[in-house]
């Protein structure tokens, strides 16, 4: 086992790790509170907050930072991060997030300064990074810039639920989940897309006419997430609508032009694909939102949040980590079964998570679907996650140069 031999390895353990913990919590929680199974202890924290911190700032960024530390150096032509940079920024996140879950025994405090350490462990990899973009040569620069922008969002949006979880803070947590998904994940799962899933079409399909990149295009979703966020903060919610409706246009607009009626042959790739498109979906889902609350209607809720987050955030960090641990340990660059059984696990999930949103559903379901969303997941999940911890901490070919 060589752990830090490079950085996708420890963190896509770790990712692998938090994501069941924080699903398990969730679904402990929501048996609880709904079905009654057993009293709900008191928490020092908002559980719904928690659960987002958990899954946004606690799953993602080991997958992210995981596949952009080790394919950063390469896009940017230069050496690798060094093994110490991102040694040391992991295991500050681990300590960090351990003292998090520590904190629900010991206190909100505890977890206040847990998320300190995660955004201190986060931000020694950021700046290891942004050090590689700077010793790169001026053309391997071109729309790469914009991760670090993102990522340091990531360290942003940390410092700031730290500081609404102060007691008294005035900050309330939708903000720091805001800078989270809007300006940290989705416009990095969208840049690493519009570099990847082109050039993955390419190195498949042999006939592949691989679409010229702009590198203004990653910045500008960068740009219209991130007014997202803003105008969602200041309830601007008629020029949402708009705003929303575009963005999906763009994110289908993508799709279309990348794909081909072979993607269909090759499951790796068609794993990348299911998952992209979700994205479009959330944003749709926004704008009917925007739309129902500006006329006065119910609207949908947390439902296009879980759109992105489940549907398109999850299924594409599920395709992209089968992919890169299959190619890192030296094995074919197919999918397998149990990558299938977690995507499709995951659509479920979202779909029920959506579903449990929308005011005609939600009252003609016996139950709540959010319930039953969380235990698909996990089930789906378990057997891939098993799987592929298992190739990563058994890798013993070293990353291609």
């Amino acid at each position: 086992m060589r752990l830090f031999d490079a950085p996708h390895i420890a963190y896509f353990l770790g990712g692998l790790v938090q994501v069941l913990l924080a699903l398990i919590l969730w679904a402990l929680w929501l048996m609880g509170a709904f079905a009654g199974a057993y009293p709900l202890p008191t928490l020092p924290v908002s559980p719904v907050a928690l659960h987002g911190f958990l899954m946004l700032y606690g799953v993602f960024p080991f997958f992210v930072f995981g596949f952009l530390a080790t394919t950063f150096p390469r896009w940017m032509q230069t050496a690798p991060v060094a093994r110490r940079a991102y040694r040391d920024a992991f295991a500050v996140r681990v300590a960090g997030l351990v003292l998090v879950y520590a904190g629900l025994l010991l206190g909100d405090r505890a977890i206040v300064l847990g998320a300190v350490l995660m955004a201190l462990g986060d931000a020694r990899l950021v700046a290891a990074l942004i050090g590689v973009y700077r010793r790169a040569r001026k053309p391997a620069r071109q729309g790469v810039w914009v991760f670090t922008v993102t990522l340091t969002a990531e360290v942003v949006g940390l410092a700031l639920y730290a500081a609404a979880l102060w007691r008294g803070s005035p900050i309330p947590f939708a903000i720091p989940i805001r800078v989270g998904l809007f300006v940290f994940l989705l416009p990095t799962l969208f840049g690493v897309s519009y570099r990847m899933i082109p050039f993955f079409t390419a190195s498949v399909l042999a006939d592949y006419k691989r679409p010229p990149a702009d590198p203004r295009i990653p910045p500008g979703f960068l740009a219209a997430t991130s007014a997202h966020a803003l105008m969602a903060s200041l309830a601007w919610r008629a020029p949402l609508i708009f705003l929303d409706a575009a963005i999906a246009a763009a994110a289908w607009y993508f799709l279309t032009l990348w794909f081909r009626r072979d993607v269909v042959r090759h499951g790796l790739l068609l794993l990348l694909y299911a998952g992209y498109a979700w994205l479009g979906v959330g944003f749709v889902l926004y704008a009917l939102g925007d739309a129902g609350l500006v006329a006065g209607h119910p609207h949908l809720g947390r439902g296009p949040l879980h759109a992105l987050a489940i549907g398109f955030a999850m299924s594409l960090i599920v395709a992209m980590a089968t992919r890169v641990t299959r190619g890192h340990s030296g094995r074919g660059l197919s999918s397998d079964l149990l990558s299938w059984v977690a995507l499709l696990g995951i659509e479920v999930a979202a779909i029920l998570r959506v579903a449990s949103d929308v005011p005609m559903l939600e009252r003609l379901a016996p139950y709540d679907l959010s319930v039953f969303a969380a235990p698909i997941a996990i089930l789906a999940l378990l057997p891939w996650a098993a799987r592929y911890a298992v190739m990563l901490a058994t890798t013993t070919r070293p990353p291609a140069p």
